[in-house]
């Protein structure tokens, strides 16, 4: 009667393995992921726009992924769980169609191939998971590459005539999918290739013609990927976007000869980044600077990793480990011309068109390359004679690579709560916001990349009607509030009409409404031009263009509206911010009685600001009511900050200028805030 290994067999345990082992690295936090960067603007367009407007949204450089994204929104919608969950599957799925490559052309070396495929599904090199909306389609192309390359081995290894052409057939469709999804992902070609010769190679007592004939003649079908793609891309398809425009980017040599040497200087960098700074900086960055609490989390699920690594070796059985560590120098031979033929056809199409690997911001492009940088990492650990060695080893590269990615979803899980938090508050606070007027808005520890991670939002919660124009007219246009913002809104440098990816905006400088949140324990802040409130935590642009927010933007009529949970998850705890966004809106209404009320409400809560600036609205509304009492208490709590005080008296005094207040308020604010 079979056990359970010999029923399962060694590859589908290692399939598993593979499968269990990215689970333990991906799927964690999964939960508390949701929009992401540019997953914004793609979903707000989904709001207004059927499934068919992908075909817009990509039409200009990469028409193909609308192909993936339709059927994929059909099935999850606008919930980002089911595609966090998919491109969890994919990227493990790719680590498996790896790992059978490897089995097919060194069959004796089980470990070779189970490191390579499993180092592969986790590299943490890649740290673009979190984002699975957007780059869903990377993780799919990656899918299907490596499905793609699987199949070609196979077909070559396949006796029967019929089989072999089925194989052969659905190794060029899926190769020409993966290039529907990603062009630059064109360098897998070299593996490929590399294989075939690899495999073709080793014919006994054949001359050196015969065997390059017979590679020439077995990858003539596969020449059809690539020639197919490129000629489409180069002939027939005109793409708007000069970054994947790969004839406008090429031809920039014979403009700048110069240029070669700097491709040349980026190939050497980023060999290097794919194979060592991957296994080290990404680590440091985003594991090492996790808080106490996080980093005890991730050091247990690394444990859990090793263990199930560990007990699967076992499992897999010890002999076959150890008789692997001698390899022939025939076959080192051949993997180190597949791993760095791979290397540098993942390298190359990136960086001929300018691009090359940074890390953590353009992780997407070590994508290919990493197959070739973990057989390097496989070889090694093969290649240490002591079972032990090789398995502590082993044990390490899956550690640092569960751990970078646990950092990096923690990382990505905090700026989804606190984007989350940010605009319940704006909803709390303004029942509606003018049509037209331009969003700058700053996140707490969060960088704004891109005007639609504003806007995007934003029109979710006041704008998502669905619209028939096309394009789609974005009715609260956002800028990102660099020092071309600053200068634009500080001249009133008048109105942008960007039109990008079917989304088109008028963006009016001297029509900005400004919104703030300095820290994720303070609140958001709605800025007044007229009497802006600022504490010394503040961003210099936001000081700078803070005199020009228009607060009258903010409709007051009406109530909270809907957010929808989908995106922005449940309404957060109505705490302190909840009661100041409400003070606020009140004091922007001129209904100063309702202040106090709400004040004594949450202190009667237990709720405090953790921002004394928060103090302000309260204390202006004691001052209407000439309550001279409690406004010195509440300066108790400000004098010590002088530029706290300093922002109180000016807003006071703007107070005393606009209102009639008693003698005594007036008397107090001049002698007791601002002497």
């Amino acid at each position: 009667m079979q056990n359970v290994r010999e029923k399962l067999g060694s590859f589908w345990f290692g399939s598993l393995l593979i499968f269990i082992i990215a689970g333990i690295a991906y799927l964690p936090l999964v939960s508390r992921l949701g929009y992401l960067n540019d997953d914004w603007y793609l979903m707000y367009d989904m709001f207004v726009k059927a499934p068919s407007f992908f075909h817009e949204i990509f039409g200009i450089d990469r028409p193909g992924r609308a192909l993936a994204m339709i059927p994929l929104f059909s099935l999850f919608g606008f919930n980002p769980l089911w595609y966090h969950l998919s491109a969890f599957v994919f990227r493990a799925f790719g680590g498996v169609f790896v790992f059978w490559t490897m089995r097919m052309i060194w069959k004796e070396r089980n470990l070779f191939a189970l490191v390579t495929g499993l180092l592969f599904a986790i590299y943490p090199g890649f740290l673009s998971m979190p984002n699975a909306i957007d780059y869903q389609s990377h993780i799919l192309g990656l899918f299907l590459a490596t499905l793609s390359v699987a199949l070609t081995i196979k077909s070559i290894l396949a006796a029967d005539r019929t089989q072999k052409v089925m194989l052969i057939a659905v190794s060029i469709l899926t190769g020409w999918a993966y290039l529907s999804q990603m062009e630059y992902f064109l360098g897998i070609e070299a593996l490929r290739f590399a294989l075939i010769m690899v495999l073709l190679w080793r014919g006994q007592g054949e001359s050196f013609r015969v065997k390059a004939t017979k590679i020439v003649k077995t990858s003539l079908p596969f020449l059809l990927i690539a020639a197919g793609f490129l000629i489409w891309r180069l002939f027939f398809f005109e793409s708007e976007r000069k970054a994947t425009d790969v004839s406008l980017q090429v031809t920039q040599i014979f403009t700048d000869p110069l240029i070669a040497l700097w491709w040349l200087n980026y190939l050497i960098q980023d060999f290097f980044t794919v194979t060592l700074v991957a296994w080290n900086l990404p680590v440091y960055q985003l594991a090492f600077s996790m808080r106490l609490k996080d980093m005890a989390t991730g050091i247990a699920w690394a444990s859990l990793a090793v263990a199930a690594l560990l007990y699967g070796i076992r499992w897999m059985g010890e002999k076959a480990q150890e008789t692997e560590s001698g390899s022939s120098p025939r076959v080192i031979r051949e993997t180190l011309f597949v791993s760095f033929l791979s290397i540098a056809g993942g390298l190359l199409p990136v960086i001929l068109v300018n691009r090359h690997v940074t890390l953590p911001d353009y992780s997407r492009y070590t994508l290919i390359a990493s197959i070739g940088a973990v057989m390097l990492l496989a070889l090694l650990v093969e290649s240490i004679a002591k079972r032990g060695t090789q398995v502590t080893v082993l044990g390490v590269l899956v550690s640092i690579a569960v751990m970078t990615h646990y950092g990096n979803t923690i990382r990505y899980a905090y700026e989804t709560e606190a984007t989350r938090n940010f605009w319940w508050q704006v909803a709390w606070r303004a029942p509606k916001i003018e049509e037209g007027v331009t969003l700058l808005a700053m996140y707490p520890g969060s960088p704004l990349a891109e005007d639609y991670f504003i806007w995007g939002p934003a029109n979710m919660i006041y704008y998502p009607e669905k619209q028939s124009n096309n394009p789609v007219t974005v009715k609260l246009p956002a800028a990102v509030l660099d020092g071309n913002t600053v200068t634009q809104v500080t001249t009133n440098g008048g109105v942008e009409t960007p039109l990008r990816r079917g989304n088109y905006l008028e963006r009016d400088f001297g029509n900005v409404l400004v919104m703030v949140q300095s820290s994720e324990n303070s609140c958001v802040r709605f800025i007044n031009g007229a009497s802006p409130e600022l504490n010394s935590y503040d961003d210099g642009r936001i000081v700078m263009v803070a005199p020009h927010s228009r607060l009258e933007a903010v409709a007051t009529d009406g109530e909270i509206p809907t957010v929808p949970e989908h995106v922005f998850g449940s309404e957060p705890e109505r705490g302190w911010c909840f009661y100041y966004q409400q003070a606020d809106l009140a004091r922007q209404r001129g209904e100063w009685d309702k202040i106090p009320a709400l004040l004594n409400e949450a202190l009667d809560k237990g709720y405090y600001p953790n921002d004394p600036l928060e103090w302000i609205p309260f204390m202006q509304a004691y001052a209407m009511q000439g309550n001279v009492e409690e406004i010195r208490e509440m300066t108790k709590l400000v004098v010590l900050d002088r530029y706290l005080r300093l922002q109180v008296c000016n807003n006071m005094k703007y107070l005393a200028e606009n209102e009639t207040l008693s003698s005594e308020v007036n008397d107090f604010i001049t002698k007791r805030i601002c002497e």
